[in-house]
C-alpha cells in the first residue's frame, strides 16, 4: 500500500474524492436506464430507482458481513477505518442493472471476506469488488443472460447483444456496420446511451472522472493512461493488419468496462502498483492481457486486474531498482515491445477471414444420398459450439437438427418456444431480414450466422 495512505485525512479524503467522481456516473445510469425507458412508457415510475436500491442492498450487505467479523474478533475501530461498503458498492456498479438480488447479495458478501482474509482494508491481495464479480460470473453466468444488461427501452430498439458479444460473434474481427451501426455511432459509445453494465458505459463521464481524480491525486494517473493507450495500439496494429479504420481500436476503447475499469478498480491504491515504472509495466500488462481476453469472446477488464493484482509486488521492485539502474527497466520495456508485436499478429492471424470463410463455423462433414446433401456443422455460440445437421434438397435447406449445444437451458427453451428453427428454414431465401429471438439474442444470433454459411457453402460448391 502506497505511503500516502498512512494518513488517516488522506485516506478519507480519497474516498470522499472517488464518491464525488462517481455520482455524474450514477446520475447518467439512473437517466439513461431509468428515466428514459419511463419517458417511453417501458417502465412504472417507481422503477427509475431501482439501480439505488441495488446500489444500497450491495453496500449495506458488505458493511454488514464487516460489523460482523468486527464484533466476533473485538476490533473496535476496524469499522470507522475499514470503508466497510466499498466492496459492495463498486461490485453493483460493475454488474448489469437486472441482477438478482440474492446473486448481488451474494457477491458482496464474497467480495467483503475476499478483504478480510487478508487482514482488512490495506492488506487485501486482490481487488474485493472483482472477486466478488468472478465468483458470479463463474457460478451464475447461466442467470446472467445478455438481455439483463439491456434497460426497457434498449429490448425493443436494439436487435443486438452488448457491444463486445456482438463483437465475438462477428466473421473475423467485423465492421463498422456490424460492430458501431447496430447501437448508433462512436457518439454512442462516447456518451454512453449503449447496452453496458449499471455504470460502466458512458466514457465522456470516466474521462471527466479521471480528470479529477488525477488533479486531486486521487488515483495513480499513469495507470489508465498507459492501460488504455495499450488497448489501443494493440486493437490499431491488429485493425490495421485486418483493413480496418481508425474506428476499430476506438471501439474497443469506448466498449465495455475499459474506461470505468481503468480508472476506478485498475487504480485501487491497495492493489496497483507504487512506483511510477511499476505503474507503467502495469498499465502494458493490464492492456496486452485485456486484448487477449477480449478475443477470446471475454470481456477482459475484471480478469487481468485480478490477475495482475498479485505481480504488483514484482512490478514495482523492477521501478525500485530502475531508480538505480535505469537500463534495467529498459530490458523489460524492450521484451514487452516485443510481445506487444507478437500479440498483434497472432491476434490477427486468429481473425483473418480467407474468402467468405467464417472463423467461427466449422464444416464437419459433407455427404450426398440419394437426394439429398447432408451437411454436419457448427457455429460458435453463447456456451461454445452449437452443432447440427442441416439438409439440403435441390439446393434448399428442408431440415435443421440440433445435434448438440452448450446453450444455458433457459436461452435455448426461449430459441425452441419461438420455433427458431422453422423460420430459419422458412426465411432461407432472405435470412438477412429474419430477426434474432428476445432474450436469448446471442443463440440465435449463432445459429442464424451457422445456416447462412452453410448456404453459402451450398451455393459455393
Amino acid at each position: 500500500m502506497g505511503p500516502f495512505l498512512r494518513s488517516k485525512y488522506k485516506t478519507n479524503k480519497i474516498m470522499i474524492n472517488l464518491l464525488i467522481a462517481l455520482l455524474p456516473l450514477i446520475i447518467f445510469s439512473i437517466y439513461k436506464n431509468g428515466y428514459i425507458p419511463y419517458s417511453y412508457g417501458k417502465i412504472e415510475f417507481i422503477e427509475i430507482f431501482s439501480p439505488i436500491i441495488s446500489i444500497i442492498i450491495a453496500s449495506l450487505t458488505s458493511f454488514v458481513v464487516e460489523a460482523i467479523y468486527a464484533l466476533i474478533l473485538k476490533k473496535k475501530n476496524y469499522i470507522k477505518n475499514s470503508y466497510a461498503f466499498f466492496p459492495g458498492l463498486f461490485l453493483s456498479l460493475i454488474l448489469p442493472m437486472h441482477t438478482p438480488i440474492y446473486i448481488l447479495v451474494i457477491g458482496s458478501i464474497v467480495a467483503s471476506v475476499s478483504k478480510i482474509i487478508f487482514g482488512g482494508f490495506g492488506k487485501n491481495l486482490f481487488n474485493p469488488a472483482l472477486v466478488g464479480y468472478l465468483v458470479i460470473v463463474l457460478f451464475f453466468s447461466s442467470i446472467l443472460t445478455t438481455n439483463n444488461y439491456f434497460n426497457a427501452y434498449e429490448l425493443d430498439t436494439i436487435s443486438k447483444a452488448t457491444p463486445l458479444t456482438n463483437a465475438s460473434m462477428v466473421t473475423g474481427i467485423g465492421s463498422y456496420d456490424e460492430l458501431v451501426k447496430p447501437y448508433g455511432d462512436l457518439s454512442n459509445f462516447f456518451i454512453g446511451t449503449i447496452p453496458g453494465s449499471f455504470i460502466e458505459t458512458s466514457a465522456l463521464l470516466c474521462l471527466v472522472a479521471y480528470i479529477f481524480l488525477s488533479l486531486t491525486k486521487t488515483i495513480k494517473w499513469r495507470i489508465p493512461l498507459v492501460y488504455i493507450t495499450t488497448v489501443f495500439i494493440l486493437t490499431l496494429g491488429i485493425g490495421r493488419l485486418l483493413d480496418q479504420d481508425i474506428y476499430y481500436p476506438l471501439f474497443h476503447i469506448l466498449s465495455g468496462g475499459l474506461m470505468f475499469g481503468s480508472i476506478f478498480m485498475a487504480t485501487d491504491p491497495v492493489t496497483s502498483c507504487v512506483t511510477p515504472i511499476g505503474q507503467v509495466l502495469q498499465g502494458i500488462l493490464l492492456g496486452i492481457i485485456t486484448v487477449i481476453f477480449r478475443f477470446t469472446g471475454v470481456e477482459g477488464v475484471a480478469f487481468s486486474i485480478l490477475i495482475v493484482n498479485p505481480i504488483v509486488i514484482f512490478l514495482d521492485k523492477i521501478g525500485v531498482q530502475s531508480r538505480f539502474n535505469f537500463i534495467k527497466s529498459v530490458i523489460w520495456f524492450f521484451l514487452i515491445a516485443i510481445v506487444i508485436m507478437i500479440t498483434i499478429f497472432l491476434l490477427a492471424s486468429t481473425r483473418r477471414v480467407e474468402g467468405n470463410l467464417d472463423p467461427n463455423f466449422e464444416l464437419i462433414s459433407k455427404e450426398n444420398i440419394n437426394n439429398q446433401t447432408v451437411y454436419n456443422v457448427s457455429q460458435k455460440g453463447y456456451g461454445g459450439r452449437i452443432k447440427a445437421k442441416v439438409i439440403f434438397e435441390n439446393n434448399q435447406i428442408v431440415s435443421i437438427e440440433i445435434t448438440s449445444h452448450h446453450e444455458t437451458q433457459n436461452r435455448y427453451q426461449l430459441v425452441i418456444d419461438d420455433d427458431y428453427i422453422n423460420k430459419l428454414i422458412e426465411n432461407q431465401n432472405n435470412i438477412e431480414s429474419l430477426d434474432t429471438v428476445s432474450s436469448a439474442t446471442v443463440t440465435s444470433t449463432a445459429l442464424k450466422k451457422m445456416i447462412t454459411n452453410v448456404l453459402e457453402y451450398e451455393k459455393s460448391n
